[in-house]
């Protein structure tokens, strides 16, 4: 035995520090390598910093209750404007942006209906190539004349529409912008192609589905072509309905699978998008719980045609030491590529709202104690990972935030607005992307 061991020693042992060379140097290669795509995926990544603006540091009023933001070019002068109304004064105003930080806020006009507003859309209604805006129950028509008064009169005029939810979609693919409103029972699209031409005080109503029970559920985008037949379908929490071609015959019901909260602040209610996350050449669900304490953000992804799903929760936001455990009520989502790598990210924010007063009604409360609102973007790492970054921590929080090029300079910037305050004032925000 002894003569065999000497035998293959004296084989090995002249090899033996080249073996051992060699393998230390595949391990260091291996290693260096790990080093360096860490280290360049680190720096191909494009974070941009944000700076927060207030575009109305003190809203009309005192108490909850704002509609809006619609985000448009109100006076044609080339950059967004805002449109909000107010609960307790009744009334709609638009803001005139000057430059970032000087927004120059004008009365739209005032309406009994605007004392329960809340979904709130920008939309060209009299097809006059000036956009219009439509609050629950009632829209205003722009003058045509901003750019040179912005203080002229908005003409009001009563309409049935409106809900929790409200958006803008040619949903019939006439070429003409129509509204899609979601109350939490009936889901319903109104076209503003004929009615208007005819009765402008109407608008032709057609029913996609009645008979749910949620709170809210297709704003801001809670449509798109789900099933490939290249027309715009519409969903809800939990499910989709297929348009039937003309968008006037029976929608077809459809299901996904959407997670709740257990004993929500408000029951169901979610903010959607439909967007083609993953560039696979079918249109995902991108979701955010609202109205509720406890919310999370999932991409629902399509596998095939609306009839398979893969449901993935994103990771929450990580909290520092100190700061309060969970998350409340992510009552703003958007998506859109805020760092311009050419992969679609995943903005949402949590609303500023009291802690306590869901808890006395044995609900969830809408955010726990003491936690400081996020604004959070996901941002999509080769398609591979969606990394959470906090751009904006406490006060202001998030409501229906809007996404658009506020500033013209080619990047995607966040307007939002508060509902119900923490402290004694409502505010109206703006934070500018500083994508270099």
């Amino acid at each position: 035995m002894n003569s065999i061991i000497d035998k293959v020693m004296s084989i090995i042992q002249p090899n033996l520090k080249n073996l051992i060379a060699i393998n230390l140097r595949m391990i260091l290669l291996s290693v260096f390598s790990t080093m360096i795509c860490t280290m360049s995926l680190s720096q191909d990544i494009n974070y941009p910093s944000w700076t927060h603006f207030s575009i109305d540091p003190v809203l009309p009023g005192s108490s909850w209750g704002t509609g809006g933001p619609a985000l448009a070019d109100y006076d044609k002068d080339g950059d967004l404007d805002v449109a909000i109304s107010r609960r307790n004064s009744k009334s709609a105003y638009w803001y005139e942006r000057k430059n970032d930080s000087i927004w120059i806020q004008h009365l739209m006009g005032t309406g009994e209906t605007l004392a329960r507003t809340l979904g709130t859309t920008a939309i060209d209604m009299d097809n006059d190539g000036w956009t219009d805006v439509m609050y629950e129950g009632i829209w205003f028509r722009n003058p045509g004349s901003l750019n040179k008064d912005p203080d002229a009169p908005w003409e009001p005029h009563l309409v049935k529409a409106g809900g929790h939810d409200a958006v803008t979609v040619d949903i019939d693919a006439n070429g003409k912008d129509d509204i899609l409103i979601y109350d939490g029972h009936k889901i319903a699209w109104y076209n503003t192609s004929e009615s208007l031409r005819k009765n402008i005080e109407s608008l032709q109503e057609n029913i996609i589905s009645f008979g749910h029970d949620d709170h809210g559920g297709v704003a801001p985008h809670g449509f798109g072509d789900i099933d490939g037949d290249k027309d715009i379908d519409v969903i809800i929490p939990g499910f989709w309905f297929a348009n039937p071609g003309d968008a006037t015959g029976s929608w077809v019901k459809h299901t996904w699978p959407f997670e709740p909260i257990p004993n929500a602040s408000w029951g169901r209610s979610i903010r959607a998008w439909v967007s083609d996350i993953n560039k696979d050449g079918k249109n995902d669900i991108i979701y955010s719980h609202c109205d509720t304490g406890g919310s999370h953000v999932y991409i629902v992804k399509n596998k095939n045609n609306g009839t398979e799903w893969e449901s993935v929760r994103l990771p929450d936001p990580a909290t520092r030491p100190g700061d309060v455990d969970g998350t409340g009520s992510f009552h703003s989502l958007g998506v859109a590529d805020f760092n311009q790598d050419g992969y679609i990210d995943i903005f949402a924010g949590e609303q500023e709202d009291p802690a306590v007063y869901m808890e006395m009604r044995g609900k969830v409360a809408m955010k726990p104690r003491g936690l400081k609102e996020r604004g959070v973007i996901w941002y999509n790492i080769n398609n591979e990972e969606f990394r959470p970054t906090i751009i904006h921590l406490d006060n202001p929080g998030w409501h229906e935030a809007q996404l658009g090029d506020v500033d013209g300079d080619g990047d995607i910037d966040i307007i939002s607005k508060i509902w119900y305050a923490d402290g004694l004032v409502y505010h109206l925000d703006f934070w500018r992307n500083e994508l270099k």
